[in-house]
């Protein structure tokens, strides 16, 4: 016979059952806690989030308690945060002071960490795809749009030139942010304050006026709304507009024809992929009409070899010399290991949504890549908003992007003067934390996707299509 000792009870007896009752409730209690705490963080972060209610005490502190959320709708909020943007353009240009005063020369502009393709991107007499026209280095939209700035900049000495070019680019490329927070808060209809992480990011201060990516990021930015809005014929137009002007957004297209061959959403794939094709052929086809040479920036990437921020330049720091043409081997298995990535996603979490496997298989890409240039965190604003990721981690990862920036030109200009350059081996240390802090990024919007998506009200992006209801239509009875 089996004796139990004194004051100890038997788990399957009443006291057992009592433990686990008290367990489950306690569970409870703790997911209804967390997910009150999501929805307060997503939908008012000035009243859980440290650095939300230390930068709402700017304009009047903290949302209370008896506020109105959501009253005046996304435009309103659209309209505030394009606003607050601009002002984050403004510090951009201020940033840039010493050489909007002096001109882009180098390597003054590399040691005042002010350097820009916008004022100097191009300088032929003739169209985009003329003798040092700006199409021999950039994708053909965004050389047509750096073109048109270049022609109604009037004439003058060099630096007036440099000068009007800069203040035409910043008009631009304010519009482009307006329009990119906007596209962000109405694909975020229900939290569209999240697009603050588009409109006040600190990044914007340093890389918004380096050159006009932001112009393909609003594009991408369009094309996801569209798809929001189950057009996905207008968001292939505007996401091959976008790879038009920068290559990045495939990334974006290849999530959604993952998605869409999960869902089985075929007749959406094929308007989206042919919106695509379509207007990739007609930019490239109206390119080459004219005389240009659209895949002149490709052939130039293609014999390049590896540039700032990439891990391959670090291994050449360390004395490893990797070749052009196997570099580009790399880069482009960076992009099939990306859709590994996502199809493995895909399989092993069917509930994937869009922006946390979008920016994930960005990162990859980017990693693996020749070159992150500095400018290419302005791709991952858009994707960290649709995640909802935390603010602390937001600013973590734009400090150590901003000190890099900082240093890489250090770096740059260091052969003009190697003791106040920073050496290679310093150079590296930063690159590796910026390597670090991307791979940081994506793992923190992945998880903040996954804990935010009831208070956002699951994915932003890629919704499921509306059931049409049977309607009955009355027919004309004659005489």
């Amino acid at each position: 016979m089996s004796v139990i000792e004194e004051g100890a009870q038997d788990p399957d007896g009443p006291g057992g059952q009592v433990s686990d009752e008290a367990d489950q409730e306690r569970g409870v209690r703790e997911r209804a806690a967390r997910e009150r705490f999501e929805r307060a963080r997503v939908r008012t972060p000035s009243r859980v989030e440290g650095p939300a209610i230390v930068g709402s005490q700017v304009f009047g502190g903290a949302v209370g308690r008896f506020a109105t959320i959501g009253r005046r709708g996304w435009p309103f909020v659209a309209a505030l945060l394009s606003a607050a943007a601009s002002v984050m353009v403004a510090l951009s240009v201020l940033q840039k002071s010493h050489c909007v005063k002096v001109g882009w020369g180098s390597p003054g502009s590399l040691w005042r960490a002010c350097y820009s393709d916008i004022p100097i991107s191009g300088g032929g007499s003739g169209g985009p795809w003329a003798s040092g026209g700006p199409g021999q280095s950039q994708p053909v939209l965004t050389a047509v749009l750096t073109w048109f700035a270049q022609k109604i900049v009037p004439g003058g000495s060099s630096l007036e030139r440099q000068q009007m070019l800069f203040a035409v680019g910043a008009v631009i490329v304010v519009i482009c942010i307006a329009l990119t927070v906007t596209a962000t808060a109405a694909t975020l209809r229900n939290t569209p304050w999240l697009a603050a992480h588009v409109a006040l990011s600190p990044v914007l201060i340093t890389a918004s006026m380096v050159s006009f990516d932001v112009f393909g990021v609003a594009l991408a930015a369009l094309g996801l709304w569209a798809w929001a809005r189950h057009r996905p014929l207008l968001a292939g137009v505007l996401l091959g507009a976008a790879v038009m002007a920068r290559s990045y957004p495939l990334v974006f297209v290849a999530v959604l024809v993952l998605l869409c061959l999960r869902d089985g959403r075929r007749h959406d794939l094929t308007r989206l992929v042919a919106g695509v094709m379509g207007v990739s052929a007609i930019c490239i086809g109206l390119a080459a009409a004219v005389g240009g040479e659209p895949f002149a920036p490709y052939a130039g990437w293609n014999d390049a070899g590896p540039g700032y921020g990439s891990v391959w330049l670090l291994l050449q720091i360390a004395g490893v010399n990797i070749p052009a043409h196997p570099l580009t081997v790399i880069a482009l298995a960076g992009w099939v290991i990306a859709l590994l990535v996502g199809f493995i996603a895909v399989r092993v979490r069917p509930d994937v949504a869009f922006a946390p496997l979008a920016l994930l298989m960005l990162v990859v890409v980017l990693l693996t890549g020749k070159a992150i240039p500095v400018q290419a965190c302005l791709w991952l604003l858009p994707l960290l908003a649709l995640c909802a990721v935390r603010w602390r981690d937001h600013l973590i990862w734009a400090g150590v992007e901003i000190v890099y920036f900082i240093m890489v030109w250090m770096y740059i200009a260091a052969p003009s003067n190697a003791p106040k350059g920073l050496p290679g081996a310093a150079y590296a240390v930063f690159s590796l934390a910026r390597t670090l802090a991307y791979v940081g990024i994506a793992w923190a919007a992945w998880d903040s996707s996954a804990s935010a998506r009831t208070a956002i009200g699951g994915d932003p992006v890629h919704r499921p299509v509306p059931a049409r209801s049977a309607t009955l239509v009355a027919l004309p009875v004659g005489d």
